[in-house]
């Protein structure tokens, strides 16, 4: 599909915004910071407080919700300050984001640059990014009751439409960035397999989440057992099964981790049976393996280190790019001689 060259340019800026924007989404969850802002105002809520009564009058309505009266009930002003600034960035990333996508895709409208499938698909892309906001507010909605926690279905929904949009606008880049483009169904075979690989990576990714809103660290940070269980059965709800997929502790970091090393199973068999076959894509499966890999050691680092935030944040770094990277691989399959 052959584009004017400043719209290629211009996706691969707002998937490095993207990127940028889900790592900070990192910081504001490890650092607890996500219900330091307890009112949503899209438009004027663009400035921080600005003098210290502002200041003193945004830490006297967060005082008044449960998160500050159950936890951070002996927090200082200085400290307020320090979590209300990563949702305040958070925030302001995402409308930045906003507007770094609409007004491109005005000026290239306008100028007559997109064409009837692409403006179909940026479309797609607005819907998902206005969709995506709106389940930001519904989850630290979610946070600001009773019970100061979001919650982890919230969160999870959150993450993966982050990641999804991210996902999107990347293979569209890709198609855009081939003025020619050919299917090839010489591959189908290894392209429905790394595409059953992606789609289980986004199955882990939901679980990640499940794991970061439950703090299931917290509970269990050992490696390999689970505290002193090989396998925690023992640990699983009797009266509901089911729940122990999605809300138990034990259950919820049983699949992530066992899922993870299934995943890495797969892409190194991936890696192996294509390469035999396929040499365009062997340098990408080589940099898939190290990734998994070191993704792999990184989600022990993580549990053991109870969640630092360095390990933690490296973790969601590395789901990014192994996500991004097998897209890269499917594409490859797919299209060109």
């Amino acid at each position: 599909m052959q584009v004017d060259k400043k719209i290629v340019v211009w996706l691969n800026i707002s998937i490095v915004v993207l990127f940028l924007m889900i790592i900070i989404g990192g910081i504001t969850r490890l650092t607890d910071s996500g219900l330091s802002m307890v009112t949503w105002k899209p438009v004027t809520g663009i400035l921080p407080p600005i003098g210290e009564y502002q200041w003193q009058e945004s830490f006297n309505e967060y005082k008044a919700y449960p998160e500050y009266k159950l936890i951070n009930y002996n927090i200082s002003l200085s400290d307020y300050k320090y979590i209300y600034f990563w949702e305040y960035i958070h925030r302001l990333l995402g409308r930045l984001i906003g507007i770094l996508f609409l007004i491109p895709f005005l000026f290239f409208l306008y100028k007559g640059l997109l064409n009837k499938q692409l403006i179909k698909k940026l479309l797609i892309v607005f819907f998902m990014g206005g969709f995506q906001g709106f389940l930001g507010w519904y989850m630290v909605k979610s946070g600001l009751t009773d019970v100061p926690h979001v919650s982890h279905y919230r969160l999870a929904v959150h993450l993966v439409i982050a990641f999804l949009i991210l996902a999107y606008i990347y293979n569209l880049k890709l198609l855009l960035e081939n003025k020619d483009i050919t299917r090839n169904f010489n591959y189908k075979y290894y392209s429905n397999f790394i595409s059953f690989i992606i789609f289980l990576l986004f199955i882990q990714v939901i679980y990640g989440a499940f794991n970061a809103g439950l703090k299931t660290v917290n509970t269990i940070n050992t490696f390999p057992f689970f505290n002193d269980l090989v396998i925690p059965f023992s640990k699983f709800y009797s009266e509901s099964f089911w729940s122990n997929l999605y809300e138990n502790h034990f259950g919820v970091q049983l699949i992530h981790r066992y899922l993870g090393f299934f995943i890495t199973v797969l892409i190194l068999l991936f890696a192996y049976k294509s390469n035999q076959k396929i040499d365009r894509i062997k340098i990408e499966n080589q940099y898939l393996i190290v990734l998994i890999l070191f993704q792999c050691m990184l989600g022990v680092l993580t549990i053991i280190s109870n969640a630092s935030i360095v390990f933690a944040l490296l973790h969601q770094f590395l789901a990014i790019l192994i996500i991004l990277f097998s897209i890269k691989i499917k594409h490859n399959l797919n299209y060109g001689k």
